[in-house]
């Protein structure tokens, strides 16, 4: 087993990864503006084998050209199944009474600006949610995997998709409504629920956290009269709950932090992740897609 993790890092490998076994493997990119997260997950032993943490400060295509370069298992060519999540804003969760897989262009520039000449759009039904989740994503990264990776089944998700996929064991057992939060290095993702029924979900990018509690509360308002004494459930990077847990606790008494899905295997080194770090990457493990 190989550990290095430092502020802009993290690689975890676990030694067992085995290049010539890898046909039952998925290899995951988690791609956003300034970061890019790499897992490798055993499918067939539902078994976490790798995770890497890096930073982008190049155009996007030049970093996976220079990791495709560089790493020893992304250029592989006969990974079997590789799946691609966009970070970013462009989305839209749309009731499923309501969804016309036609109109997802129309769908997202309701929310932000969207080039249909430089964005593919693509949908993730969540059946447990009734709902549907659209998105947008540049093609030349869609482009740039299938020409990397001829003989994969390639699969494009979204962040927030993903953050909805590790809430399905995670919600508490009450009847009344309770607020998830999911905080990356650059997002926040809010998904309200009364029970079992999902009521809000949006994304606000962090640009300064003394306003997080005001949104929050917004938020929970749109579907809660408990205010402040809404249950909140935290999921977030360790870097950023440093300063926003503590913020979080003057306003909102009924503060948890969220827990990881229990069904995933992993080394015993993977567990420097602290439990409510990366939730919507988790959760992408057990997905049925």
């Amino acid at each position: 087993m190989t550990t290095v993790r430092s502020h802009q890092s993290i690689k975890i490998k676990d030694e067992r990864l085995d290049i010539d076994h890898i046909d039952q493997c998925r290899l995951s990119f988690f791609i956003g503006e300034h970061d890019c997260q790499i897992t490798v997950f055993d499918e067939k032993k539902q078994k976490l084998l790798l995770f890497e943490n890096h930073s982008i400060q190049t155009p996007i295509l030049d970093f996976l050209e220079k990791l495709n370069h560089d790493h020893e298992l992304v250029p592989a060519g006969f990974w079997p199944t590789i799946h691609v999540h966009i970070r970013n804003n462009k989305f839209c969760l749309v009731p499923n009474f309501l969804f016309d897989e036609s109109a997802a262009y129309d769908y997202i520039r309701l929310n932000t600006d969207t080039n249909p000449e430089e964005d593919n759009y693509a949908i993730k039904q969540h059946k447990h949610l009734m709902a549907t989740y659209v998105f947008g994503y540049p093609a030349k990264i869609q482009a740039w995997f299938f020409k990397k990776y001829k003989k994969a089944s390639i699969h494009i998700f979204h962040e927030g998709s993903s953050f909805l996929d590790s809430l399905d064991h995670q919600l508490l057992k009450i009847a009344k409504p309770a607020i998830y939060l999911n905080c990356t290095a650059e997002t926040l993702m809010i998904a309200g629920f009364s029970g079992q029924k999902l009521m809000i979900y949006n994304q606000v990018r962090i640009s300064d956290v003394k306003q997080l509690p005001k949104i929050i509360l917004m938020s929970i308002q749109q579907f809660s009269q408990d205010g402040q004494d809404t249950p909140v459930v935290l999921w977030g990077i360790e870097s950023q709950l440093k300063e926003i847990k503590p913020l979080l606790k003057k306003y909102f008494k009924n503060l948890s932090l969220g827990k990881r899905s229990t069904n995933i295997k992993m080394a015993h080194q993977f567990d420097e992740i602290e439990l409510y770090e990366f939730a919507e990457i988790f959760g992408s493990f057990s997905s049925l897609n």
